[in-house]
């Protein structure tokens, strides 16, 4: 039996092997019988059937046999390679929310401000009018318009529009079918850009409705050939904590289960929010929860992160279930609520969203409330394609473009959710279902979950899919997915 049949025979059982524990089995010689140690540590605990499932190192020893000698364990080849993180953007340090009244008003002023700027970068700025400019179109003739898509009606196979800017309000009427279903797909309070004429009746027309979107390019991606992780929604101290899958992927991720040409070059483990459960995020929570302790749910995170090898750098953005408040933008958790994990020498917290480089290669972490509003509203979107949502954000060139519905926007001086500039990778989660798209050059990542079903998620039929954890190369921008579910480690 190997190391890892010993570890998964333990696993299997129902028992937790802690990181002391299983950093002693890795380092003993090839003579010992490990399938006799997982037999003999198997029988220990369950004549100590009264205490915690947890295998120790204590009881490893304790059935090793006496002329066992413990070899050191080699440094992985990844720890030579240092890491090149640049936080870009990081709005923990600059949120200061204004008057409500006011600060919307100036919000959404700096929001039509900076995609008015990227609509004109992307298209000529000569040819693009204002909505009182729009509104003195003769019959016959066409201008083109950008302005925030404040409002929409359905009549029958016709779509009437609301656009707004700081001169005015435009109703039009998108009568094409291809129109009216770009007009129903784009978001709510997003920028467009539409092409309008006049009939002879006075009735304004659209012959097209465009996203700002993003240029096509190529992907530029690092110099060295390294790895990032990306994860979201552990959802620790959660009932449902998938415990046994995450341990199995601290184990291969220090090189313990094989693939120590894929693992030693890791350089970043990067996670978009929900770390922990958290408390009083939803009526009744408390019943699904295994520590109501926030400060506790933090500790246990750091517990687990510790096994993480110094050498990988972690980076943390929060989500809507950590212990930072719920609107728009989102501030690090707190050192007060996460002093463990602050005293981690290769953590690094950010707030949501945020820009970080990782090896030159320029990565939006965005943990993905708003796509609960952008699957209600848009035709076609699910849950089951998270990577259709971020698309359809990327394209609007905002992460929460719709106002007044799930998502809380605070009213900042500053629209820190515009997408500017436009990244290598986008970085989601909060849906719990995993998924991989290219779009244009950048590639969007949905990296799960690592909680089981909720009630909560088995009501609105939401099926997650678990314990997926994608892999990307960050020379190639090419994703390798790895499963660290109970049916088995697979690649």
């Amino acid at each position: 039996m190997t190391e890892y049949g010993a570890v998964a025979r333990v696993l299997s059982s129902g028992y937790l092997i802690d990181a002391k524990a299983f950093e002693l089995i890795s380092k003993l010689p090839p003579e010992v019988d490990l399938e006799g140690l997982a037999e003999r540590l198997l029988r220990l605990k369950e004549e100590t059937s009264g205490q915690a499932k947890v295998v120790t190192e204590e009881d490893v020893i304790k059935v090793l046999p006496a002329d066992s000698v413990v070899v050191q364990r080699e440094d992985p080849v990844g720890s030579s390679e240092p890491s090149e993180l640049e936080v870009v953007s990081d709005p923990t340090p600059a949120i200061a929310p204004a008057e409500a009244y006011e600060g919307f008003n100036r919000l959404f002023r700096d929001r039509y401000t900076r995609l008015a700027s990227i609509v004109r970068e992307r298209l000529d700025a000569k040819s693009l009018t204002s909505v009182s400019g729009a509104k003195g179109v003769v019959a016959g003739k066409k201008v083109r318009l950008s302005g925030l898509l404040s409002a929409r009606n359905n009549r029958r196979s016709k779509v009437e529009v609301t656009v707004d800017d700081p001169t005015g309000t435009l109703k039009v009427l998108c009568q094409d079918e291809m129109v009216a279903r770009s007009a129903m797909q784009a978001p709510l309070d997003s920028m467009v850009v539409m092409e309008i004429s006049r009939s002879r009746a006075g009735q304004l027309y659209a012959s097209s409705l465009l996203l700002p979107d993003v240029p096509s390019r190529k992907p530029i991606g690092s110099s060295r050939r390294v790895y990032a992780v990306l994860l979201s929604d552990l959802h620790i101290g959660s009932r449902m904590f998938l415990a046994d899958d995450f341990r199995r992927f601290l184990q291969w991720l220090n090189g313990e289960m094989g693939e120590k040409d894929v693992v030693n070059r890791v350089k970043y483990l990067v996670i978009a929010g929900d770390l922990v459960d958290g408390v009083g995020v939803y009526p009744g929570q408390e019943f699904q929860l295994s520590e109501k302790d926030p400060k506790k749910q933090y500790q246990i995170a750091a517990d687990l992160l510790k096994m993480v090898p110094n050498h990988i750098q972690i980076i943390i953005s929060p989500g809507n279930h950590d212990a930072v408040r719920q609107a728009l933008p989102q501030p690090a958790v707190s050192p007060d609520l996460a002093e463990s994990l602050y005293g981690l020498e290769n953590v690094r917290w950010v707030g949501d969203p945020s820009y970080v480089k990782l090896h030159g290669v320029m990565f939006l972490i965005y943990h993905g409330k708003s796509m609960d509003d952008v699957i209600a509203t848009t035709p076609d979107l699910s849950y089951h394609k998270p990577t259709d949502a971020m698309k359809l954000l990327l394209r609007s060139r905002h992460l929460a473009p719709t106002y007044g519905k799930r998502t809380a926007l605070s009213p900042e001086l500053r629209d820190f959710l515009v997408i500017d500039p436009v990244p290598d990778v986008m970085h989601s989660g909060h849906v719990h279902t995993y998924g991989e798209l290219s779009h244009r050059g950048t590639l969007l990542v949905n990296s799960g979950t690592w909680q089981g079903q909720t009630n909560f998620q088995s009501n609105m039929g939401i099926e997650p899919t678990p314990s997926i954890v994608p892999v990307v190369d960050l020379s190639t921008l090419k994703v390798m997915r790895r499963n660290f579910s109970s049916a088995g480690f697979t690649s």
